[in-house]
């Protein structure tokens, strides 16, 4: 079958007035926008993309103020560098620039993270609808994105997490511009914006190019694609070649810690940045780490070491049932492959995503997920799925209240 045929038409009408399908889209989002925003940090100064944002309006790759309580590099003009791909700086921009002329100080994170968080609940919404998801099984699949590992990262905002946040914005824009076959080089340059924000994203390279293959063989619309990733790829080797003299040189192993030392020296990175040794802590952290039992209400208390996908987003994993559909929809494979290959640089990493509830890093892979389980569950929903939604989200409401209301948290 070729990967044109992959697409179903769309059930989710944009006529006015809106459908009961759009609507519900429409109030998922809204909901997700006051979650975020009322769960996030008010106080501004969290984020070192916002400095940044401000550092390239001025025409500068340097961050002027001291931030110490961020992770910044030295540079030689007395500024300090982001070790951060830019993407997620450059979207700031806009913003930045409106603040700083109206005179209000920085934005606070809570505001454009909720913002952008809600944009990306509606594209899932709509992706969904776009590969023909029914109704209800669109309802519940959009419920478990927008609150469980989603709803902790755009509502955290701060680096990190503003990072992962604008790299699933930039993804779930290239997968709806895949879906439709059309617009190669934006498809690839949405992708290599994702890949901007946060670089495990661009490993959902070998999906998009499987969406534009014509019956598996290469085509034009490939070097149309690749030639829209060059884009932002080329500007960003240029970014890390004017701060460190190589094009791959984020920086990162340059962070200081300590008195006198490195990042590199934190003994979570023993072994360096990245090395398969730390696997087995990533598996444990994704499958097994759990609540702390303490002889007090609430009683369980969560650790900002994060806390197993299987209690806080179990029903990711119901993503492997779309094998059971690769016939109709052939490109299931390719998509299982690509989010095995988007986590192996996550699983390989020193860190494991703290400060954290639940396994951030899980999100760079999310946008692919949500699509296997749109192919899994295209017709309806299972009790399987039902629970682990419901689960999910119970769990994430239950850690965000006890972590920023209670302070529960180890």
């Amino acid at each position: 079958m070729a990967a044109r045929d992959l697409a179903s038409s769309p059930r989710t009408s944009l006529a006015w007035p809106p459908t009961p399908e759009v609507l519900a889209g429409a109030i998922l989002s809204t909901l997700a926008l006051l979650a975020y925003w009322l769960t996030g940090p008010t106080e501004p100064g969290g984020d070192s993309f916002v400095p940044l944002a401000s550092a390239f309006l001025d025409g500068r790759l340097s961050i002027p103020q001291d931030r110490p309580w961020l992770e910044l590099i030295p540079a030689p003009d007395g500024g300090q560098y982001s070790p951060f791909p830019p993407v997620p700086a450059v979207v700031l921009m806009p913003l930045v620039a409106v603040t700083e002329l109206l005179g209000v100080g920085e934005p606070a994170p809570n505001g454009y993270a909720a913002v952008i968080g809600a944009v990306n609940v509606a594209l899932v919404y709509w992706l969904l609808g776009r590969i023909g998801v029914a109704f209800p099984p669109r309802q519940l699949l959009t419920a478990g994105f927008a609150f469980t590992t989603h709803w902790w990262v755009a509502g955290m905002a701060g680096t990190h997490h503003w990072a992962q946040t604008v790299g699933v914005l930039f993804t779930l824009l290239a997968l709806h511009v895949a879906v439709g076959r059309r617009w190669p080089a934006l498809a690839g340059l949405l992708l290599g914006l994702a890949a901007g924000s946060r670089l495990p994203m661009g490993l959902a390279l070998p999906l998009l190019l499987a969406f534009y293959a014509d019956r598996w063989r290469p085509s034009r619309a490939h070097l149309e694609l690749l030639a829209g990733l060059a884009l932002p790829a080329l500007a960003i080797a240029w970014y890390n070649v004017a701060r460190f003299g190589s094009p791959l040189d984020f920086g990162y192993a340059r962070i200081p810690s300590g008195e006198s030392g490195l990042v590199t020296d934190e003994p979570w990175f023993r072994h360096g940045l990245v090395s398969p040794l730390y696997v087995p802590r990533h598996l444990y952290a994704m499958l097994l780490q759990s609540f702390e039992w303490v002889d007090a209400a609430p009683f369980l208390r969560p650790s900002l070491s994060g806390l197993a996908l299987t209690l806080s987003a179990p029903f990711l994993f119901l993503a492997g049932r779309a094998w059971s559909v690769r016939e109709r929809q052939p490109l299931v494979p390719v998509a299982l492959g690509s989010v095995l290959l988007i986590l192996l640089p996550d699983v390989m990493h020193g860190s494991w995503g703290f400060a954290q509830f639940g396994y951030r890093f899980v999100l760079d892979a999310v946008p692919v997920l949500m699509l296997l389980l749109g192919w899994a569950y295209r017709d309806r929903a299972s009790p399987w799925l039902v629970a682990a939604v419901a689960l999910g989200i119970a769990v994430h409401a239950y850690g965000i209240y006890v972590i920023n209301l209670l302070e529960f948290v180890a």
